[in-house]
């Protein structure tokens, strides 16, 4: 092989090995990103979702630590004690296209105990009318 087909290949191998992290955009999970955002739109969760699911226990923990961990919900229902954590909506955003709306959300589910026994991830495309 002559240099310069080495060189070439090398080349190569490096660009994409560049392309393919850089299009992963996960990050690790801390509760300054998980916080970060302006009250409607937290534009770091959807890149430490994956860290906090594989990495943070969240079942078995309490109320008091969940809000510790994840701060106050942005929807709770306490007839079914479940709360949702916005990660992304599409529809905090203008939207003169009227394009559908996409919503996704991390939702816990607690005991009469206030103890989490379940954590789902749910998505949701709906059309704007």
């Amino acid at each position: 092989m002559s240099l310069n087909r080495t060189f070439f290949m090398l080349t190569l191998v490096v660009l994409a090995a560049i392309g393919i992290t850089g299009c992963n955009n996960q990050q690790k999970f801390t509760r300054e990103l998980w916080h970060y955002g302006d009250g409607l739109d937290f534009p770091s969760r959807k890149n430490i979702l994956d860290d906090l699911l594989a990495n943070h226990k969240i079942v078995g923990l309490n109320h008091y630590q969940v809000v510790q961990l994840l701060g106050s919900p942005q929807f709770r229902d306490t007839s079914v004690f479940k709360y949702s954590y916005q990660i992304e909506d599409t529809g905090t955003k203008y939207n003169p296209k009227k394009k559908p709306i996409y919503t996704k959300n991390l939702v816990l589910y607690f005991s009469k105990d206030s103890i989490v026994t379940k954590k789902e991830v749910t998505e949701k495309t709906r059309e704007v009318k």
